[in-house]
């Protein structure tokens, strides 16, 4: 991944051009998966966004043996980890799905668009995010409220924003459950207890029983601290890395933040284990 800080120092002529090179390699690479990935012996870390999916292809990368591509401008067509955020097609090789607990998600969405509007990388993006943000707040809004924020952001990302990325966080963790040659792992236990949770997701998508030696050096390698140089969490809002930590949503989270949330997705928090009623909310 290229740094907002090297980023800043190239005209925008060249970021423009270097995001569109991205965004066609990626659309190619994924036909390549889709129709000859499984015979090249291309893995997918997939997930929903901000719910750990880098972290996870360096992980599963590291575990296998195997080359990550995080920035490529050229299509890939190699035995390799590819990240992404697709959709399930039952075409892919084998692949790790993560989830992260969707308030978490949230959260971290929010602050990922509130650095967006700062970066220098792909301007058009900073000026649709601020055009999103005035519609939703007004002229005065202030990226900072991220409590006073937070309602209407939810609203916004469970009606308008699936409809020009593709689905809902719940929509998208359903689309993957219980498919064949399909490991799943959670972002909090990847935090909790980082190699069986890995191991058992490997296993599950190749049928083949893999190396803990290499998965203990990756848990290690690819750990918050030594990709950050900060313990776990402490914040830096200018990182894509920004907390690392499960939980945070309760920082950002009001009452009626907490409320919008359930009626969206308040069943599928019990469903995939991140709460045991409907009443959570009315504790924050």
């Amino acid at each position: 991944m290229t740094s907002p800080e090297r980023d800043h120092h190239k005209p925008k002529s060249t970021l423009f051009m270097e995001e569109k090179l991205r965004k066609v390699a990626r659309g190619a690479t994924r036909r390549i998966a889709t129709h000859r990935g499984a015979g090249i012996g291309m893995w997918n870390a997939v997930g929903y966004p901000k719910s750990g999916t880098v972290w996870l292809s360096k992980q599963l990368g590291t575990s296998l043996g195997l080359p990550v591509p995080l920035d490529y401008q050229m299509p890939i067509m190699m035995q390799s980890v590819i990240h992404s955020h697709w959709m399930y097609n039952e075409k892919f090789g084998p692949s790790v799905y993560i989830r992260r607990d969707g308030r978490d998600v949230t959260a971290s969405m929010y602050f990922h668009w509130t650095r967006g509007l700062r970066m220098k990388r792909d301007p058009k993006y900073a000026a649709r995010l601020q055009e999103i943000f005035t519609s939703l707040y007004g002229p005065k809004f202030d990226p900072e409220d991220a409590v006073g924020n937070m309602p209407k952001y939810i609203e916004y990302q469970m009606t308008v924003a699936p409809t020009t990325h593709g689905v809902t966080w719940q929509q998208h963790i359903r689309d993957w459950w219980d498919k064949p040659q399909v490991g799943h792992v959670s972002y909090e236990n990847l935090l909790a207890d980082p190699v069986p949770e890995l191991a058992q997701a490997i296993e599950k998508a190749s049928g083949k029983s893999p190396d803990l030696r290499l998965i203990e050096i990756a848990v290690q390698r690819h750990a918050f601290a030594s990709e950050t140089g900060r313990k776990a969490g402490e914040e830096n809002r200018d990182s894509f890395l920004r907390k690392g930590i499960a939980g945070d949503w309760v920082e950002h989270f009001s009452q009626e933040a907490g409320q919008v949330f359930d009626q969206f997705a308040g069943q599928d928090l019990i469903d995939f284990g991140y709460a045991t009623d409907r009443d959570w909310w009315k504790q924050l």
